[in-house]
């Protein structure tokens, strides 16, 4: 039965149907674990261990694990990469580069090293996590450093830290609890959209003042009570909703 899967390239698109063309709505990122709903001749519906998001992913990018093996690598204690030059060895000796939060503790199954800094050996301070990804290209759907979303920026930086939270930021604002303003500290979640019910964007809080998020690219812009003014245009680019803390 093939049930169960493991990522073991460095980044694997899901998409929301089962075809190349369709749009990317997360990433799979080396080492990440998951289940497979859905087995066809080509794709399979799979929910990643994480966070349950669900999508499809070409067969030919899976590497088929027994559920003995799934379950083994679930209870092991997670360890992620933290180098933007961090790499793997492979059983072929080949120098493959892994994105920063790729889960490493899967290393040893997959008869890889990884060479570099990792979550293991840092203590991580939040806000220099999240610099880490300034300037990376806004992507739908993306995850890494050469591609990311709002949320996915969020959900990472938050992993890297070891606290889990939803993929999508209607889910985050679900999560946790909200925050007076007064109270804001580095690392809290700020929210935003139209209303209450139609949360579009979220973004993680440097101090009262500062936010770091995905718009064009990861980058840092003022906030005030009304939401976040483009540091370069001095314009309001989006309406806050509130604040959380995890």
């Amino acid at each position: 039965m093939k049930d169960f899967g493991i990522c073991e390239l460095s980044v694997v698109p899901i998409r929301k149907h089962p075809n190349s063309s369709s749009e990317m709505v997360t990433q799979l990122l080396y080492g990440e674990i998951f289940k497979i709903i859905e087995f066809n001749e080509k794709w399979s519906k799979i929910s990643n261990e994480f966070d349950n998001y669900q999508g499809w992913i070409n067969n030919i990018q899976v590497n088929f694990i027994e559920k003995v093996n799934y379950n083994t690598l679930k209870l092991n204690d997670p360890v992620y990469s933290l180098d933007k030059q961090g790499y793997i060895i492979n059983s072929d000796n080949e120098k493959i580069s892994i994105p920063i939060g790729s889960l490493i503790s899967s290393c040893k199954f997959l008869k890889c090293k990884y060479v570099g800094k990792k979550t293991e050996s840092k203590d991580c301070d939040i806000v220099e996590t999240a610099k880490l990804y300034l300037n990376s290209p806004y992507t739908w759907g993306g995850r890494t450093l050469y591609g990311i979303d709002c949320s996915g920026f969020s959900q990472l930086v938050y992993k890297i830290l070891g606290i889990k939270i939803n993929r999508d930021a209607s889910q985050q604002a679900s999560q946790g609890k909200i925050a007076l303003r007064k109270n804001i500290v580095p690392g809290d979640l700020a929210f935003f959209g139209d209303s209450i019910e139609e949360i579009t964007h979220v973004g993680i809080m440097i101090n009262k003042n500062e936010i770091i998020h995905a718009h064009g690219k990861i980058r840092i812009d003022k906030i005030n009570i009304d939401g976040i003014i483009n540091s370069e245009t001095n314009k309001l680019t989006h309406k806050l909703i509130y604040y959380r803390n995890y």
